[in-house]
């Protein structure tokens, strides 16, 4: 009796093939994910990147000139703010101090 019980479960392959085939089709699944993952990466740092360059091209310096009138007067003045670029990323130098395009790495 155990003897043909062991028969009848070695000869039992229902249900294998459809084990392999979900763990290939999750195999499939995982490395298309990971894929993704890594490109939606690239792109969220680029778009950040730029955001940042955006960010620093914006001028924060200001100019007045001076006041005169009724034997009294006043000197101008001016703040020169400097732009700069987020430079890690890039993998071309900037061109003009601002450029807010960022082409990713490959």
């Amino acid at each position: 009796m155990l003897k043909r019980l062991v028969a009848r479960l070695w000869n039992d392959d229902g249900g294998a093939l459809i084990a392999t085939e979900f763990l290939f089709v999750a195999t499939l699944l995982i490395i298309g994910i990971i894929v993704g993952l890594n490109g939606l990466r690239d792109a969220v740092v680029v778009e950040l990147t730029e955001l940042g360059n955006a960010i620093l091209a914006l001028s924060q310096g200001y100019a007045f000139s001076g006041l005169t009138g009724c034997c009294a007067f006043t000197d101008g003045s001016q703040a020169i703010d400097t732009p700069s670029l987020l430079v890690p990323p890039l993998c071309t130098p900037p061109a003009i101090p601002a450029v807010i395009d960022v082409i990713p790495c490959t």
